[in-house]
């Protein structure tokens, strides 16, 4: 909308199935187009009086919304919006792909008929600690690659958003499923495949098909039965093998990046700085092996 400033977006950092914006709003009124998508609205700070009439059913909604609050767009219908007021929001889009899986596998329900409530001004605390997770991803460097945490982070949004914003949806799956767990011949098969595929850029929907568990417990229970995060566990393995490699090769450390999974050479160089206080480069000359000097 004119005179709102972006402030950061997820734009270019591949995040499959979540979009997140940070914005300073001005008041503002439009009509908004239909969005396949779900779409949260959290306002991080400032507040604004908001005006919503979703046009089709005639329901109007008047709020406040203040840090610390939501409001969201319907999806598939037009909304009209009168905003008076200059918050900082972030705007949370969440694949409908996504939210329809998860209808499917965690609800056992039939995703055309579910509705969820649009709100407005409404607190949820715990969509509200997993949109600060996001939060704080979206402010970190452009080429820290965390996308195996945003993925993880997106379902629980999902599953969250359908248990307390849904209609039309019974979580039959979700005591079954979270009292469960992976078997240990599941683990064993997940590991391996991380170690086989460090550099290619892993889903938690392919490692849960590894594992044969539902992608929607399959981090929570991952961490119960190894001691760390999916993402921890992968990122220590990246920073393993380049270390190897490190010590093993004569590759350039760009090289050695893309061989270990990482998305750059500064993400390799800062990841490693972090776990070991060196950069590759330095640690490598450390350890007896040269800096690799190519000749023209």
């Amino acid at each position: 909308m004119p005179g709102n400033h972006l402030l950061v977006s997820s734009e270019g950092r591949g995040w499959r199935n979540l979009y997140a914006s940070l914005a300073t709003e001005q008041s503002w009124s439009a009509t908004v187009r239909p969005v396949d998508h779900l779409c949260l609205a959290y306002c991080v700070s400032g507040s604004a009086h908001i005006k919503r009439r979703i046009l089709g059913t005639g329901q109007t909604h008047a709020a406040d919304l203040r840090p610390r609050s939501f409001g969201s767009i319907p999806s598939g219908v037009e909304s009209e919006w009168q905003v008076n007021g200059t918050p900082q929001v972030m705007l949370l889009y969440l694949r409908r792909a996504l939210i329809d899986q998860v209808v499917n596998e965690v609800f056992e329900g039939d995703a055309r008929r579910v509705e969820i409530r649009p709100i407005l001004g409404e607190g949820e605390p715990l969509l509200e600690q997993l949109s600060l997770a996001v939060l704080a991803s979206l402010r970190m460097p452009f080429n820290f690659d965390n996308r195996l945490y945003i993925d993880t982070l997106a379902h629980t949004i999902a599953v969250q958003a359908l248990y307390a914003l849904g209609s039309g949806v019974v979580p039959q799956r979700m005591d079954r499923a979270a009292k469960g767990s992976i078997s240990s011949a599941g683990v064993r098969r997940v590991l391996d495949y991380i170690e086989t595929a460090l550099d290619d850029d892993l889903s938690i929907v392919t490692l849960a098909r590894v594992a044969d568990y539902s992608p929607h417990f399959f981090a929570r229970s991952f961490k119960k039965q190894v001691g760390q995060t999916l993402h921890q566990y992968v990122l220590q393995r990246r920073i393993e093998r380049a270390k190897h490699l490190l010590l093993a090769s004569d590759q350039m450390v760009g090289q050695i990046a893309a061989t270990s999974g990482f998305s750059s050479q500064s993400h390799l160089t800062s990841t490693f700085k972090r776990a070991f206080g060196v950069t590759p480069a330095a640690f490598r000359a450390e350890n007896g092996r040269p800096f690799v000097v190519i000749k023209r």
